[in-house]
């Protein structure tokens, strides 16, 4: 009898469903947003459709939990993994516990989702990741902050973490204000952060509750800074005739933060009549970008067509004098579309002898029969064509009329889109490899060669999934075997014009992965224009 009632009391145990009420959620959680738990109950799947939270009329979120007894592991989610919910401060938090022989209702509150800001973290880390290579090795890297009235004492010292080479330091909320200012220094307001020049940078600002962990750089230190710099003269040598006498040039990069009218970066005439500029530099990074304008990115310069310019790359370690040309300005220069030629230099040899060759692009809609842009055969046995009032940014390809019969690669595969940028330059000299309708060679076999796979490949059998089998990823008339080189081969029969296909380690739990870390896109490959195709692969799925 007394087993017979322990019996009983355990089915009992076993037959209760616990409620899981969720009495708040983060006040950022988007509208609609379904909760999910995922636990040790359903593996712990981020989006199980039996596991959905309702949303009662009292804007609390209820589930009833499966049957059992002994411990229930579990956390939300919003679907996946990357919404799961963490603490306070966006940090992950551990699993949750319900023991069924406790309550028969778990209230619980989520702080926060992992995708979203944090909202009421009552803390921050900020963690300096880079200093000036010039940095004392025996000073300590201290706040000066609103928070410590601008002191930077002892007590705000940073961590040093030496196998990262980084400084941290955790702030806790100690006003009803969320927002904090502040410096890095050395000590002293003295020896304060600098900008990559030197010079004194504003102070820096953060929100609690904007983010747990705020990472920064110290590009320069306000006393060692100013003494280690350089000087490099810019000198402008050619201005439009466009430019109105009483407007100032002004430089602006990376080192105005891309301001266009920084009074600090303005050129002044030199006794030549030429605008001059006195750069400071710091020789640890001599390396820096700009671009010319008047005060105003309205105003900035452009080349001799009238286009905005790339920014200009400067290396300032190279010379002491730096000579510039501005060949327009946007507000001043007409744009004017180029002009230039498209020499077709060589041709594949299966080229039909009648065959028209012709340019389709955003010239003219990608329009693969355009007859305005028809290539003409020249004495030399080349192709041309000169393109009038061209855009200055050119993509297209080359076709025999049809996209049924456009240019490929060497392995017969479509090519991206050629590109050109006018620069000046008024030839453009190209070749085509191949055409993707004539095969060059006939074939009834090709070698696949694995050049490179993963480390972790190990001793591993690998698989060729595709057309030719089905695509089963553990076929075993489909392992590749290895030469003497150590490469990985396979010698697939031809059976069709083209195949496409995978590599696996005997499953689609193991298939090719690439360098992002994602499954590869179908391989391909037409069969007449390349015996021996050599690959390799980035990564294995589940490895």
């Amino acid at each position: 009898m007394a087993i017979l009632a322990l019996v009983l009391l355990v089915a009992a145990a076993s037959c209760k469903r616990p409620v899981l009420q969720i009495t708040s959620v983060p006040d950022n959680t988007p509208p609609g947003s379904t909760l999910y738990v995922a636990g040790n109950f359903n593996q712990w799947d981020p989006g199980d459709t039996r596991a959905v939270l309702e949303l009662a009329p009292d804007s609390n979120y209820y589930i009833q939990l499966p049957r059992g007894f002994g411990e229930l592991q579990f956390k939300i989610t919003r679907g996946d993994w990357s919404t799961v919910e963490t603490d306070a401060c966006g940090y992950d938090i551990l699993n949750r516990n319900f023991n069924y022989r406790e309550s028969d209702t778990l209230r619980i509150e989520v702080q926060s989702f992992k995708d979203l800001e944090p909202l009421n973290c009552n803390e921050l880390t900020i963690v300096v990741k880079d200093i000036p290579e010039d940095t004392p090795p025996e000073d300590s890297l201290v706040l000066a902050g609103n928070f410590n009235e601008w002191n930077p004492d002892a007590s705000w010292v940073m961590h040093r973490d030496s196998d990262r080479n980084r400084y941290l330091i955790t702030l806790p909320r100690i006003s009803a204000d969320p927002n904090i200012e502040f410096k890095v220094t050395r000590g002293s307001l003295l020896t304060a952060e600098a900008d990559a020049f030197g010079r004194e940078i504003e102070r820096r600002q953060v929100r609690f509750g904007a983010t747990d962990t705020l990472f920064i750089s110290v590009k320069n230190w306000e006393d060692i800074g100013n003494s280690q710099q350089e000087k490099v003269t810019l000198i402008i040598d050619k201005i439009p005739t466009s430019t109105p006498p009483d407007d100032d040039i002004y430089l602006a990069g990376p080192f105005t933060g891309w301001y266009p009218k920084d009074p600090q970066f303005r050129f002044v005439k030199n006794k030549q009549g030429k605008y001059q500029f006195d750069f400071l530099v710091n020789p640890q990074n001599p390396h820096t970008e700009l671009k010319i304008t008047r005060g105003d990115w309205s105003t900035e310069e452009t080349d001799a067509l009238g286009y905005k310019k790339n920014n200009t790359p400067l290396d300032l370690s190279r010379s002491d004098t730096i000579r510039l040309q501005i060949e327009g300005w946007l507000d001043k220069t007409r744009i004017r579309q180029p002009q230039y030629t498209i020499l077709i230099q060589e041709a594949p040899e299966t080229t039909p002898a009648n065959a028209s060759l012709f340019l389709a692009g955003n010239i003219n809609g990608w329009n693969a029969a355009d007859s305005r842009y028809r290539f003409t055969k020249t004495d030399a046995g080349n192709y041309s064509l000169t393109l009038n009032e061209a855009p200055r940014e050119l993509e297209y390809k080359i076709t025999r009329g049809s996209w049924k019969n456009e240019e490929a690669d060497a392995i017969g595969q479509k090519i991206e889109n050629r590109r050109v940028l006018y620069t000046g330059q008024d030839t453009v000299k190209i070749s085509v490899e191949n055409w993707i309708d004539i095969p060059p060679k006939k074939q009834n076999q090709v070698v696949i060669v694995l050049y490179k796979v993963p480390a972790n490949t190990a001793d591993n059998n690998i698989y060729i999934a595709g057309t030719f089998n089905n695509w089963n990823p553990e076929d075993p008339n489909y392992i590749l075997n290895k030469n003497l080189a150590g490469e990985y081969y396979i010698t697939i029969p031809r059976t069709s014009d083209a195949i496409a296909f995978k590599f696996t380690l005997g499953g689609w739990q193991h298939e090719e992965l690439n360098v992002q870390g994602y499954p590869v896109d179908n391989r391909s490959y037409r069969f007449g224009f390349a015996d021996t195709l050599r690959l390799k692969v980035e990564g294995w799925r589940g490895m």
